[in-house]
């Protein structure tokens, strides 16, 4: 039989400690209980970003455990998946020649309740009843403008699944082409990278992506045309920012790692405080993780500077 609306509250309220009735009312007012904040985006604008309450936040984790878990989710999609990051999402396409980057335009404000309940309709609707899969919908999502616009949002610990399942068919079609076309895929959030050994196959790509779009039942989504790239091995290729070399392999950049440098050597000379220290050695995990043999490189580059400047 599928779940109940009151008996997933019964589930939960034992679960989470809290009374059936209170627990019915921060579903119903979940969209409401967000806090919104800007934070500063690489090109200076100003990004919307929102946080779920305390209280929704529980109700969320508790269903990304117990209900939302069966949700399909492609293999090409590698943001926030346990054993991918953006290294292996990177390392996918570092054999290529050339590379396609798309972005989606406002990915999460474009995924709606209406979409979110579409998908889990399509794919738990056997398990869970209408009244179930609205509830559950609604406590996922918030009303930025506080009105009945609901929307995913990125700060929400449901949205990590619920952004890598709801195109799961869109994934699905896309990887489907590629692999007609020995193309290879990936998307990391709403990152996708392409790549192959025959740049003309990318521009068929991007047309049966465009067309893709249209076709698909949910979410409506565009393509954000200012950040459609095509490149090749003789320009600066970056893939959720991993810079791919010439010569086929990974790396941080020359920028970043003279920033990291440049830290180190303050570190030596005790000018960082604790939680300078923590980033730095956070950046260099990093980087090692990237570039095996950075961290003795420069530990060795920086003791031979230091010890020019004594002289």
């Amino acid at each position: 039989m599928p779940l109940e609306y009151q008996t997933l509250l019964e589930q939960m309220s034992e679960d989470l400690s809290l009374l059936k009735p209170h627990l019915n009312l921060i579903m119903r007012t979940a969209p409401l209980r967000y806090k919104a904040f800007f934070i500063k985006k690489k090109n200076g604008s100003q990004r919307l970003v929102a946080q779920p309450a305390r209280e929704v936040k529980a109700i969320q984790r508790w269903l990304t455990a117990n209900v939302l878990k069966p949700l399909p989710i492609h293999e090409s999609a590698s943001a926030y998946r346990t054993g991918s990051s953006i290294k292996s999402n990177a390392k996918a396409h570092v054999s290529s020649n050339y590379m396609l980057k798309i972005d989606f335009e406002k990915f999460f404000p474009s995924v709606k309740k209406r979409d979110i309940k579409d998908h889990l309709t399509k794919h738990l609707g056997n398990e869970l009843t209408p009244d179930t899969l609205e509830m559950i919908a609604h406590s996922l999502v918030w009303a930025p403008s506080r009105t009945p616009s609901f929307e995913l949002c990125i700060g929400a610990p449901t949205s990590p699944l619920i952004s890598n399942s709801i195109l799961f068919e869109l994934d699905t079609a896309i990887a489907e082409y590629c692999i007609s076309k020995s193309v290879t895929f990936s998307r990391y959030a709403d990152d996708l990278t392409f790549s192959c050994s025959n740049k003309l196959v990318l521009n068929q790509v991007l047309s049966h992506v465009r067309l893709l779009l249209h076709r698909i039942e949910y979410p409506r989504l565009a393509i954000n045309e200012h950040k459609t790239v095509f490149a090749s091995r003789r320009s600066r290729r970056c893939v959720t920012g991993i810079v791919l070399t010439p010569d086929h392999k990974l790396s941080v950049g020359r920028k970043r790692k003279r920033e990291i440098r440049a830290m180190y050597h303050h570190f030596l000379l005790g000018e960082l405080d604790s939680d300078q220290v923590e980033e730095l050695f956070g950046l260099i995990g990093f980087v090692e993780d990237i570039e095996p043999g950075f961290f003795a490189s420069l530990k060795s580059s920086v003791k031979i500077t230091t010890r020019r400047d004594h002289d």
